[in-house]
């Protein structure tokens, strides 16, 4: 009977050094959650770490509070004995310390990649913004996993079963490292890829990509959402979450439309009848697209890309910041050219015609003398052109044209056509058949002339009195 009641003594007062470490770990708790918050109005960027961590710090603290409370009551001197269960506790505490500690880090570093984040927020459709934000997320994934880890094998070592383990596992890591890379050869495969996408910058978060998959036959566009060690979540148009191995990203092709920069063109296309007026349809496709806030004032235009077969074929570029603005705007002129062309011009829309009296062929004996009269055209047309005559046309006309200050010119150009000589080559005058009569009236002054050495110089032609 007195054994029972020290025992209950015992309990009691471990309850009560127990309480007591509660109210005094909630205490500095508190404590600490006003000194944050003052923190937080001087520096509003402290609010993550007031966030994320104030309800970690607050476990940590009551925790110890409990433990080192109970610890005490147990003390042989405040006990007045030894405490069987005393050991157990202690262990127990230990490994339960220890993962609050590391529940309390992983807070922390939580709150560090939300404060790195939000400062590149600002332009969220930057580049380097999603970089930063995607490799944040990468490292404060990886960062949490090595934490974690380490807590647990810390907590596994304060066993003395586990402590002989790990020595043993020390000294055969070797082939255990082999088994457990051939075990686990796709899970480190995803591994090591969603490190790669992290940081070799293939992919980030708010990225525009397209991929394939067996279930999609043309590709489906989407944003990636999240990007982990092993998968990356792709948000489609329909807000359905698509959800790929971390190896599809490093292993297949796939389209990313906003890699560099997330500007984009895009066309909207219009089959027409023959009779469509371009102009008028360009002026209002003009007038259109400058009330549009989605576009971004760089590219706009409208062609005729093609006139095959009984309709033509309209095309217009127009481009935006991204692509959602993008197909937005493409709706938006697509349905306002429509409405254009149904008030103002609809003998514009495409038609069918079909001819009751079509319009026969000629003979074949027809045909091939009109082929051939074409072709007799143009060679006494290329004749008339290569005639001397038509070569002093043109110098003449080119003489008229450069005036006084421009003979000198026109006469290289016109000695050029017959010689065949252009400025800055080296030019051998060629024998003349007929050579050109000497204005003083000496009639050896050829045959001195022939026989006399020159020196090469460039050929001239006289100009016509």
């Amino acid at each position: 009977m007195p054994n029972d009641n020290a025992a209950a003594l015992d309990l009691l007062t471990a309850t009560g050094y127990a309480l007591a470490g509660l109210v005094l770990g909630a205490i500095v708790s508190i404590a600490l959650s006003v000194t944050m918050r003052l923190v937080v109005r001087r520096h509003p960027s402290a609010v993550h770490v007031s966030r994320r961590a104030k309800a970690r710090q607050r476990l940590l603290l009551l925790l110890l509070g409990f433990g080192y409370g109970i610890d005490y009551a147990t003390a042989p001197s405040v006990a007045g004995g030894v405490v069987h269960w005393r050991g157990s506790f202690q262990h127990a505490f230990l490994i339960a310390a220890i993962l609050a500690i590391g529940n309390f880090l992983v807070g922390l570093l939580r709150a560090f990649e939300d404060g790195v984040v939000e400062k590149v927020q600002d332009a969220p459709e930057s580049p380097h913004a999603r970089r930063v934000e995607t490799q944040m997320q990468v490292v404060s994934r990886v960062g949490a996993a090595v934490i974690w880890l380490c807590a647990l094998a810390a907590s596994l070592y304060t066993f003395q079963s586990f402590r002989v383990l790990g020595t043993s596992i020390f000294a055969s890591a070797g082939v255990l490292s082999i088994v457990a890379g051939l075990a686990a050869q796709s899970t480190l495969s995803n591994l090591f890829a969603g490190l790669q996408l992290a940081f070799t910058d293939a992919i980030r978060v708010g990225d525009s990509v397209v991929v394939h998959t067996p279930a999609s036959t043309g590709g489906m566009m989407g944003r990636i959402e999240e990007i982990t060690l092993t998968y990356v979540v792709v948000r489609v148009w329909d807000d359905r979450r698509v959800v790929l191995p971390s190896t599809y990203f490093t292993t297949t092709a796939f389209e990313n439309w906003s890699r560099r920069d997330p500007a984009m063109l895009g066309s909207v296309d219009f089959d027409l009848d023959w009779m469509v007026p371009i102009e008028a349809m360009r002026a209002e496709f003009k007038r259109q697209v400058s009330d549009q806030e989605l576009w971004d004032g760089r590219v706009s235009g409208l062609q005729v890309t093609d006139a095959i077969g009984g309709n033509v074929h309209v095309r217009v570029l127009v481009s935006a910041a991204n692509s959602g603005n993008l197909w937005d705007l493409r709706c938006n002129l697509r349905e306002g050219l429509l409405a254009w062309l149904q008030d103002q011009a609809p003998y514009s829309l495409p038609r069918l015609r079909i001819e009751p009296h079509p319009t026969t062929a000629p003979a074949l004996e027809e045909r091939e003398e009109f082929i051939e009269e074409a072709k007799r055209q143009w060679e006494e047309k290329q004749k008339a052109d290569d005639s001397p005559d038509s070569i002093a046309t043109q110098y003449l006309d080119a003489a008229q044209i450069a005036g006084s200050s421009g003979i000198r010119q026109a006469q290289i150009y016109g000695s050029s056509r017959r010689t065949g000589w252009r400025p800055g080559r080296k030019h051998t005058p060629r024998p003349q058949a007929f050579p050109a009569a000497d204005d003083s009236g000496d009639p050896d002054a050829e045959t001195r002339t022939d026989q006399r050495p020159q020196k090469p110089t460039h050929p001239e032609v006289q100009r016509e009195p």
